[in-house]
């Protein structure tokens, strides 16, 4: 049976409790063998991000302490420009063709199917994992821009995150502006 990745694409600005569910949930279903979790290097929506370090970084540290095999992958730095899903789902399944890839999204995409590239290209390459929001899932309700305003704002950012992130993002000063 070939191996089956789940790609896990996303800001990570910064990353949050509900992204550690997102792969707990992940494995907890046998949806994958492996996910690949993969910052985005360049959004194409040109929305401002914290330094790629410091977002891969913050990765590592909120999924190392999972004991499942997830990968956070820097493809999309090494790749360079504007960072476009299908453009890394081609790359990763040209360096592992034997494995059945899997793109993890939110159930909202169906509402955002237009700002994808090419997204019929997308569902004609992989297979797409639909995590469920609010009441019809246990991931909880956290957003990366509300944890990012708790920060600037003064206010109790931790219970979203992990707590090794969040001593980093005390430590390395971030969001605070």
């Amino acid at each position: 049976m070939r191996n089956r990745v789940a790609i896990f694409g996303g800001s990570f600005n910064p990353p949050h409790r509900g992204h550690t569910e997102i792969c707990r949930w992940i494995f907890d279903r046998g949806l994958a063998d492996e996910v690949i979790v993969v910052p985005c290097f360049i959004h194409p929506f040109s929305k401002s991000l914290e330094k790629f370090e410091h977002r891969l970084a913050m990765l590592h540290l909120a999924l190392s302490p999972l004991p499942f095999p997830i990968r956070v992958s820097d493809i999309e730095r090494e790749m360079g420009g504007v960072s476009i899903t299908l453009r890394t789902i081609e790359r990763l399944k040209k360096r592992d063709p034997d494995s059945r890839f899997l793109l993890v999204a939110g159930s909202d995409i169906r509402g955002d199917i237009s700002k994808w590239h090419q997204f019929e290209r997308i569902r004609g390459e992989v297979e797409i994992i639909e995590i469920p929001r609010g009441s019809e899932s246990r991931i909880p309700n956290i957003s990366s821009t509300d944890v990012r305003e708790k920060i600037r704002s003064g206010r109790r950012f931790h219970e979203d995150l992990e707590k090794a992130v969040a001593m980093y993002i005390i430590t390395h000063g971030l969001y605070r502006e």
